[in-house]
Parts: C-alpha cells; sequence; structure tokens
C-alpha cells in the first residue's frame, strides 16, 4: 500500500509540474450580435509597427502597412499614400520629432457586416504622442481609427490639434 501511495504521489506531482498547454477556444458568438472588440491582435500590432515606422522616419516600411489604394481623412483632408509619405520630408525639412509615449487605449473592432469597401476590422487607438523642435515640444492627443482588410490598411482617420503642431514649427 506504502508503494502504491508514493507511486500516486510521484506521478501526481510530475503532472503538477509539466507545463500546462493551452486549448484554443472558439467564440460562438450570438446571432443578434453586430460586432465585438479585441484587446490585442495582429490588426492592432500592424498598427502600432506603422506609428513607429513613422516616428523613425522608415518610410518603406511605413508603405509596407498599407494597401497601395489606401485612402486617408487626415483632419478631414483627404489624402493618398503618397501625399501622405510627403509628411516625412515635412516633418525633416522642419527639424519636428514625433514620439508616441502611450496608447491610451487602443483595440480592434471586428463588424459582422462588411463596409462597402470590404472592411469588417478596424483598429482604433488614441495616441499621446509629443512633438518637438529642439529643446521645445507639445503633447498632442492622436484619434485614429484604421480600416485594415487582408493584413493592410485600406483607409485611415485621424483626429489631432495641428494648429499646436504648426505653433512649434513656426518658432525658431
Amino acid at each position: 500500500m506504502k508503494k502504491f501511495i508514493l507511486a500516486c504521489l510521484v506521478v501526481s506531482t510530475i503532472i503538477a509540474c509539466s507545463p500546462k498547454t493551452e486549448t484554443a477556444s472558439t467564440f460562438a458568438a450570438p446571432a443578434d450580435l453586430n460586432s465585438y472588440n479585441l484587446d490585442s491582435t495582429a490588426n492592432t500590432e500592424l498598427v502600432k509597427k506603422m506609428v513607429v515606422a513613422f516616428e523613425t522616419g522608415d518610410s518603406v516600411t511605413y508603405r509596407s502597412c498599407y494597401a497601395d489604394s489606401v485612402k486617408f481623412h487626415d483632419n478631414l483632408k483627404e489624402m493618398t499614400l503618397d501625399q501622405n509619405l510627403g509628411y516625412f520630408n515635412f516633418f525633416k525639412s522642419n527639424n519636428l520629432t514625433v514620439k508616441t509615449i502611450s496608447f491610451e487605449p487602443i483595440w480592434e473592432i471586428v463588424n459582422k457586416e462588411a463596409s462597402p469597401n470590404g472592411v469588417t476590422n478596424y483598429v482604433i487607438s488614441f495616441q499621446n504622442t509629443i512633438y518637438k523642435k529642439g529643446d521645445k515640444e507639445v503633447k498632442v492627443m492622436v484619434s485614429m481609427v484604421d480600416g485594415i482588410k487582408d493584413g493592410k490598411i485600406v483607409e485611415e482617420w485621424s483626429i489631432y490639434d495641428s494648429k499646436a503642431m504648426m505653433e512649434l514649427i513656426s518658432q525658431k
């Protein structure tokens, strides 16, 4: 009997110390659900990657985050990818840098039905940023919505206070 109890103790110790294997779970959405939110996904990471590429001036990586036919709505001004890439030169020529301090918050919404351009996934983020020129800086909150399809941003809406940034640029 002692050997049996000892054997059970050894086996249970081995089982308790074994690494746990996570099993995939599926989300069974109710039939009347129109959308749901996710905290951390490949699409939220894509948006973060795009932001870092912009901050570091990496136009190749930045461009790779977008579909060629992406539509930008930058403070409601519509532009193409090439026009948006003009910000790289604008920032450089005005000695302006930008750094995102935090995403508060960032999440993905997945819609049951696609928009007219076929998008069901949108990443919404609020970014606390600091724009610097020399020893001067301004803090700006950027609100961004990115429509993502097939791993690329196909449409982007961003709203921010451009006045503070332009005042910083005009300073000598």
